[in-house]
């Protein structure tokens, strides 16, 4: 039997709004069981990209829901992309787990994956989240801009990786120039609601300050996210990130090093399109010290929320879930910039 698997809507919600026009990556929390093979909501992916190798991107890391053991039921495409901080820690989006109690509790991270099609019956990695952070200041709101987007997963076992997979984040944030170079990594859409490759994507980006930034989506952008546009047009799309790419890098090509500044967060509900900004990410460099605090074990309660993925919680969960739906996530008001209508995109989900 097939399983119809719908995630919560924040973590994949694409917004139409009657001003600036913003896609979230969220993926909202509903399942219902069903006999047909649906979909699973996932969220941004690359626009006008090319083939990546993670040999030149090694902390890429891939998010995916995997059932398997209790109720048969995983997802074919990852719902969200993250990078490798350690043999232990993941660094992804907040929104990419927030108020979806499947994804806290069901998902594995797949390090170094270029093809999506591999999970999960190909020869590949994986191990399973076994606590998740995020900031107790995170706002699940688009109103708020998603406002301290960021969220770390630690793992049940070692990814038994060498250093060289760690994600490298920048000691000082120099790179704020759009003479730089940088360059962001996902596996995803070509454009909007078009699920065109199950390989790695990379796609060249030019920095946006925060004043231009602000003049497309309004005054709560704020230096603790930063801002990029994509070449082009081509074919009336400008690069950049789209649905499936959330949680994912951006990285500053700092000579030969890659060094990622940025997690992807959110962008124009027409992936591309051509208003000045196709991507906008959470800047990595602001939380350098909160990163440091929850790997080295040094959570504090009044900056950081912390959620365990005990095997008694999946157990429970897996034997109710079939029984009925539920839904979770951010709160959208209808008070920003005009009426919001979430739209959901998604991947196939299946049981055994």
């Amino acid at each position: 039997m097939n399983v119809n698997y719908t995630v919560s809507p924040v973590r994949k919600a694409v917004l139409v709004l009657l001003a600036p026009l913003i896609y979230t990556s969220s993926v909202l929390a509903t399942e219902n069981t069903a006999e047909s093979a649906p979909d699973v909501g996932v969220t941004p992916y690359i626009v006008n990209g090319s083939n990546a190798s993670v040999t030149e991107f090694p902390s890429m890391a891939s998010l995916f829901i995997d059932r398997i053991d209790y109720d048969g039921v995983y997802s074919t495409g990852p719902y969200c992309g993250a990078t490798i901080l350690d043999n232990y820690h993941i660094l992804t989006a907040a929104h990419c787990i927030y108020g979806d109690q499947s994804a806290q509790l069901f998902t594995v991270v797949v390090p170094q994956l270029e093809d999506t099609s591999l999970f999960p019956n190909g020869n590949i990695p994986k191990v399973r989240v076994s606590e998740v952070y995020y900031r107790t200041d995170y706002s699940n709101s688009i109103n708020q801009l998603l406002r301290n987007d960021i969220a770390i997963l630690k793992l049940e076992a070692s990814l038994n990786l060498q250093s060289s997979a760690e994600t490298v984040i920048p000691q000082f944030d120099t790179y704020l120039n759009a003479a730089n170079d940088f360059v962001a990594v996902g596996h995803g859409d070509i454009e909007t609601d078009v699920d065109g490759t199950t390989l790695l994507q990379q796609v060249d980006l030019t920095y946006v300050d925060t004043p231009n930034c602000k003049a497309v989506f309004g005054p709560l952008v704020t230096d603790k996210q930063i801002c990029f546009n994509g070449d082009g047009p081509n074919n009336g799309l400008y690069g950049g990130t789209c649905q499936g790419d959330s949680g994912g890098p951006v990285f500053w090509k700092n000579g030969s090093t890659y060094e990622q500044v940025g997690i992807t967060s959110f962008g124009p509900t027409t992936c591309g399109a051509g208003i000045g900004v196709t991507s906008v990410f959470t800047e990595i460099y602001d939380y350098k010290d909160w990163i440091t605090d929850v790997t080295n074990g040094s959570i504090d309660s009044t900056e950081t929320v912390q959620f365990s993925a005990t095997e008694a919680k999946r157990v429970a969960y897996a034997g109710t879930s079939s029984s009925g739906s539920g839904s979770s996530g951010g709160s959208v008001s209808f008070g920003l910039l005009g009426a919001l209508m979430l739209l959901g995109g998604f991947r196939r989900v299946f049981s055994r």
